[in-house]
Formats: structure tokens, C-alpha cells, sequence
């Protein structure tokens, strides 16, 4: 997620304390672009938003504790702006705080490697 200013969209996590991108789980029926949407739209509260074009995708194995169980994940990215500049913040109560910053800061900030790879890819090329 970019702003008009080109600055990231990084969200902390209130229990882990960790730095993220927006993402989220597919509900059935769902394209991949409508899931993104719709994720950032209940991570964010900002509703005006578009894709601009697909990143990638990361796969990786995680272990879920409670259950003790390990997952494989895929995370589909795409690039979004936003179309207004007058939308407020409106986070879902699993983050704390939001910050906008340049991919520099953000590269520093987000916690996981997979993510920095994504803030990396969207520098790396043209944003347009």
C-alpha cells in the first residue's frame, strides 16, 4: 500500500508487537484481487482504494502452537494506492498503531524478511 507521497503502509500487531504489510485469508468465492481489497478495507478502514498491479507471491511453512501444527502458506501481494487523500485510519483491534513511511524506514522497520522482500520489490521497479 502506497500513499500519494509513495511512503509504505506498515501495521503493528497489538499481542506480537510485530511490524506487517496488510494481508489476509481468502473467504470462499473470492478472486485474489477482491481478498486484498477486502482485507486492507478491514485491517486499515480506508475503502478508496486500487490495485495497481501484482507483486508476487511468498510461500513459506509456519508452526501454529496452540494446535502444534505446521502450515503451508501462500501470500499473494499486489501494490494498492489509494484514490482519496481524505480517508481516516480505522484499525481492526488486532493492531496498535499504523505508520506511513518511506521504504527506506519501512525496509528497517517490518519485522519479517518476506515482507522487506516485497518493500524492496516495489522500489526496485517502477511504481507506475
Amino acid at each position: 500500500m502506497l500513499n500519494h507521497e509513495g511512503q509504505v503502509l506498515i501495521l503493528r500487531r497489538k499481542q506480537e508487537g510485530t511490524w506487517v504489510l496488510p494481508k489476509g485469508k481468502m473467504e470462499p468465492g473470492e478472486t485474489l484481487i477482491q481478498t486484498a481489497l477486502r482485507e486492507v478495507q478491514e485491517e486499515t478502514g480506508l475503502s478508496d482504494l486500487k490495485i495497481i498491479r501484482e507483486i508476487g507471491l511468498v510461500r513459506y511453512i509456519f508452526l501454529w502452537r496452540p494446535d502444534n501444527v505446521n502450515y503451508n502458506k501462500t501470500v499473494h501481494y499486489f501494490l494498492m494506492g489509494i484514490n482519496s487523500t481524505e480517508q481516516e485510519m480505522n484499525l481492526e483491534p488486532d493492531f496498535s498503531t499504523y505508520a506511513w513511511e518511506n521504504p527506506s524506514e519501512a525496509l528497517k522497520m517490518l519485522t519479517f524478511e518476506n515482507d522487506r522482500r516485497i518493500v524492496r520489490s516495489i522500489t526496485d521497479n517502477s511504481m507506475n
